[in-house]
Formats: C-alpha cells, structure tokens, sequence
C-alpha cells in the first residue's frame, strides 16, 4: 500500500528504523507495573458524551448458557465501522480533576493503551498508524491519529468487512450493567476505563484502558483495586486457533491493563458466535516476544521523547508498517481538535503560579 505524506506543512526532523533498532538493542528493559490509580466512565447521553469519575459504566461477564450469540445485533449498514476517534481525550479530563493524585504519580506521557499497544508490536505490524504528541507542563500528550489510507480503507470498505469490524464489539452481548439507562451500548463511548501508571527505562507513563468487564459479578463488591478484569478478544472462523496477531494484540492490551484472563469468543462466517473460552494472557507469547513488546515501546519513547523538546508545539510521527519506520516532525501550525484548549489554558495558568 502506497504511503501517503499528511504532513503537508511540517518540518522534518528525523527517521527511526525500528528493525536497526531492534538488532542494535543490547540492553532489556521490563515493565514496572501497571499500577491502578483511578477510573472513569463514560456514556452516550442523546450523542454528547457523558464524562463521570464513578463506575456507573462497569459490567461483569454474564455468559448465556447454551453460548449462541449474533454479532450483528444494533448493527447498521449506513455506517462505517472502525474509524479513530482522535480528539476522544477524556483521560485529560482526569487528569485535570486529580491533581493530588498526579503528583504522586508524575508522568513524563499521557496517553491509551491502544497506542501503547501500537508501540510494543512494531515490529509485527504492518500497518500504517500516526500519531501527535505536544508537551504540555512537561508532559508529552500522545493522541492516535487516523492517517489518510486508514479513513480511505474504512469508507469504501465491503459490506462484510464492515459487519466484521462492528461484530468485534461482541462485549455489549455477553456483559451486564447494574445501571442500565446509562451503559448499555457497549461500545467504546459507553465504557469504564482503568487509569494506570507504568514505568519502563526512564519513562513515566500515565495511561488509560477500556476495561472490558469484571470476571463475575461478584466482583463488583470488592474495591476498585482488588476487582479482577477480563478482556474480550474475538477472531474469525472458520480457522480453528487465533492468529498471531491477535495474540500480540490481546497480550499488550491485557498487560497494559494488568489483566490476567482472555474471553476468547469464535466468530463463524454467519457472526454467529457458538464457541467461547478463557486464556491465561501469559501464555498467548512466549517469554522472548514479551521482552521484545518492552523493548520496542522503550525504544519508540526514547525516540519521541528526543524529537518533542518544544514546549506547545504540535508534532506528528508517521509509523510505515512496511518497512517499520517512524518519522517525526514538527507540525507549524496548531491543531485544536488533538488537544482540547480547556486543558492547555489550566496546565499554562498552573505554570504561570
């Protein structure tokens, strides 16, 4: 697939080629966490999105007996699935309303799981993702992009592949809320989300993760802390075992989290769900592809970290799965819609005191 340059006013300002990376790499790093410092849900409120710092969004697992589910429940053929939603930073919106919290916590990054994901599997991906990153107060906030052939891809995509990317959302169907009127999609804007801080090399990191659901039920009585989370992960039949990919996928997401069990469901051709199982997330890679995940995410953090030294400065990087390189550059004009200005006017007055 040819790669398509968006960066149409921009300085560039340097490549990393992650397969040199990885053969000059001497050193292993590990991963210190996650640790578990908050929560937030949201939901879909006649289509604003609804920011709380509660678990009204929470669900637990509550499989049917016998397992035969329909995917494409909800689902509809005049939408496209699949798209990023890049201005979605409710994570700032946290940050702001914690500010105790994250002085105990100092961070050099904000950012989601799913772009944290993005940077461990490198290289065994090769797809085309972007990203921006601004620092702002010091910290480096880190927002997945939609780059051009990603969105061209997902609006011409066949009807099929369109119900296959929707079915993914198999969480609504085999999960329950207490609180019904609030949660009840299941979607990605109808979630609770874990707030995490993890260190590895030198990089201190805030994140946040969809957190799919609780193990059971009962689970829901125990504090935040103690509570043990699933994730959802479904692949495609009519072959018998997930693919690797998804294995990769699962495993960085789970331990980002720090989830220990998968829900792996089958989807057949029909999106018919009939089979559905559990993994233990250690056991989806083995040990020498785990170091190589921490590797490649402190390795993509060094380098940001080394191109993003502006303070209120918009840089975009570029990942080309091809031949797995990342470029950076300097944007020279601001883009309002990747931070939102009601977090970069308090984090300029806090600095100001």
């Amino acid at each position: 697939m040819p790669w398509t340059n968006q960066t149409t006013s921009a300085i560039l300002i340097d490549e990393l080629d992650l397969n040199q990376s990885y053969r000059q790499t001497t050193n292993c790093v590990s991963l210190e966490g996650p640790k578990r410092i908050g929560y937030f849900s949201c939901y879909d409120n006649n289509n604003d999105i609804v920011f709380s710092q509660d678990i009204s969004s929470l669900r637990y697992l509550d499989l049917p007996n016998p397992v035969s589910i329909n995917c494409l429940q909800g689902y509809d053929s005049t939408r496209k699935y699949g798209h990023v939603n890049s201005s979605d930073m409710l994570l700032l919106r946290w940050v702001l309303e914690n500010e105790i919290t994250m002085q105990k916590f100092p961070s050099d990054f904000i950012c989601k799981n799913g772009l944290m994901k993005d940077m461990m599997i490198v290289l065994y991906d090769d797809d085309n993702w972007s990203l921006s990153a601004t620092k702002i107060g010091g910290k480096i906030v880190l927002n997945k992009m939609e780059s051009i052939e990603k969105k061209e891809n997902i609006d011409s995509q066949t009807e099929h592949v369109n119900q296959s990317t929707y079915a993914t959302s198999l969480q609504r169907l085999i999960t329950q809320n207490s609180n019904h009127s609030q949660c009840s999609s299941g979607i990605e804007n109808d979630s609770f989300f874990g707030v995490f801080h993890t260190k590895i090399g030198s990089h201190r990191i805030l994140h946040a993760g969809w957190l799919h659901c609780v193990e059971s039920k009962q689970e829901l009585d125990k504090p935040f802390v103690h509570m043990k989370f699933a994730l959802i992960g479904k692949y495609n039949g009519p072959r018998e075992f997930h693919s690797s990919h998804k294995a990769n996928t699962w495993w960085s997401l789970a331990t980002l989290a720090g989830v220990d069990t998968i829900i792996r469901a089958k989807c057949e051709r029909d999106f018919r769900v009939k089979k559905i199982d559990k993994l233990d997330v250690d056991n989806l890679i083995n040990k020498n592809r785990q170091m190589i995940f921490f590797n490649s995410l402190n390795v993509v953090l060094d380098f940001i970290k080394s191109i993003v030294t502006e303070e209120n400065k918009c840089y975009n990087f570029h990942f080309k799965g091809e031949d797995k390189k990342l470029t950076g550059y300097m944007k020279m004009d601001a883009d309002e819609k990747l931070i939102p200005p009601w977090y970069i006017d308090v984090q300029l007055s806090s600095k100001s005191l």
